[in-house]
């Protein structure tokens, strides 16, 4: 009974570039409101790390990122969205890309950021997966999803049944993988160390009133804060392919990497 039930966890796995690391930012008016997102693509992430490693060979792990590749990180790589529709923002250009399956993954997801994906989405598509750890899963039809694209995917018969030809979106937690706060995992991970989360920030005075005006403060940390997730999930992928041959992107906690077939 406890196999089977471990085994609804285990998903069909998902290319490497199809992974995305992402986060909010939110202010508190009687409820959390969004007003800031970040995304990274894990493949692109993973490229211009090993670019970097391959210019500059004497790199210790943890010394800091050269500032003309860390800025090319942190303009190129990471994609903010800003306002307080910041999440239809990121499902229109998430919506936008070839890709029909995509896993966004945050940490903490379960106790925060799938919270407000299920607060601020138009509509929920499917029933999100709850459990006494929270919510580990949310799978959502991309609305957003490109017309042309929709075409194409209809012309290649990549979905079969229902003529439902949008994106399917899943919001996954990485805290199920690892229970560290994100700043222990970047500092376990040995990331460089312009890489792992800044700490002295203080998240709480951003408020509905200031948050646009204080954009400058808080916009480089929550583009670290996932950066520093994405190098991270990208050390996890790595350790655990080569373990079990499984990764964070199929298996929603820990112990259904276990479950290969």
């Amino acid at each position: 009974m406890q196999v089977s039930l471990l085994k609804l966890n285990v998903f069909p796995t998902i290319h490497d570039d199809c992974l995305y690391a992402w986060d909010c930012e939110t202010y508190n008016e009687n409820k959390a409101i969004p007003y800031s997102c970040t995304l990274v693509n894990l493949e692109k992430l993973r490229k211009m790390l090993n670019r970097i490693n391959n210019l500059f060979p004497d790199l210790k792990p943890t010394d800091p990122i050269p500032e003309e590749f860390y800025n090319k990180l942190m303009t190129n790589i990471v994609h903010i969205f800003v306002g307080t529709d910041c999440i239809d923002q990121m499902l229109q250009r998430l919506g936008k890309i070839d890709q029909k399956r995509i896993t966004l993954i945050a940490h903490n997801a379960s106790g925060f950021d799938n919270w407000i994906m299920i607060k601020n989405v138009k509509k929920l598509t499917q029933c999100p997966l709850k459990t006494a750890r929270g919510i580990l899963s949310i799978p959502l039809t991309n609305s957003f999803t490109d017309e042309y694209l929709q075409k194409k995917w209809k012309r290649q018969k990549e979905i079969k049944g229902n003529c439902n030809y949008l994106q399917n979106i899943n919001f996954t937690c990485s805290y199920q993988h690892e229970s560290s706060s994100l700043a222990a995992w970047g500092n376990s991970s040995n990331l460089p160390m312009n890489l792992r989360k800044i700490e002295d920030v203080n998240i709480a005075k951003y408020t509905k009133d200031n948050w646009e005006s204080l954009r400058p403060e808080w916009e480089p940390y929550a583009k670290r804060d996932t950066l520093c997730l994405g190098a991270c999930l990208i050390k996890y992928n790595q350790a655990m392919k080569k373990t079990v041959f499984q990764n964070v992107s199929n298996n929603l906690t820990a112990p259904s990497l276990s479950l290969k077939d």
